[in-house]
């Protein structure tokens, strides 16, 4: 009496077909939810590695002051602005970033003989940039990048380099804007 026939029993298809047909559709989700973490891991790692120090952050060697405190700042400490005109998109701008910012020696004159102030031009990116920058730009007649420009903290240009042509040209620019501002 205890037995149960099998035919008085309706059983699923599904389920009569046993475990590994549960398992193979069952399957497809860890594999999916797998490749979409992957993806994941993938684009946060590589976002940081892009995302690291560079032209807007005011991190790294050089102290970069905001663009519209710089004047007000140089005032203060009696130096002249180094304003480095640049932007996202231009090769030689990540060179001098790279070889010439980087280098501890050049990083000790601008902070110690400078107020250094990053300015980045968003005009390609934005269709237009923000009004100090576009402003910042005119006065200084900058038509290419990198363009830095010394001034006194009256706005007066004292030297200008356009273009990057390495290390060694650069640290003579300095000297000679040094020089120029009296300092």
């Amino acid at each position: 009496m205890d037995r149960i026939e099998e035919s008085a029993v309706s059983v699923p298809a599904d389920i009569a077909a046993g475990p590994t047909r549960l398992r193979g559709s069952q399957s497809k989700v860890p594999g999916l939810l797998f490749l979409l973490l992957a993806a994941a891991l993938l684009f946060r790692i590589g976002s940081a590695i892009l995302d690291r120090p560079g032209k807007d952050s005011g991190e790294g060697l050089v102290r970069w002051q905001p663009g519209t405190a710089a004047p007000l700042a140089a005032a203060r400490a009696h130096r002249p602005v180094l304003y480095d005109f640049t932007a996202a998109w231009c090769a030689p701008c990540h060179l001098l970033d790279s070889e010439g910012w980087a280098d501890a020696g050049i990083a000790a004159i601008v902070n110690g003989s400078f107020v250094p102030a990053r300015v980045v031009d968003r005009s390609r990116e934005d269709g237009t940039n923000v009004a100090w920058i576009a402003e910042l730009q005119q006065r200084y007649s900058v038509s290419a990048f990198p363009t830095l420009v010394v001034a006194d903290s009256s706005g007066r240009e004292l030297a200008r380099m356009e273009g990057y042509m390495g290390k060694e040209r650069l640290a003579q620019f300095l000297a000679e804007a040094k020089k120029k501002a009296g300092n």
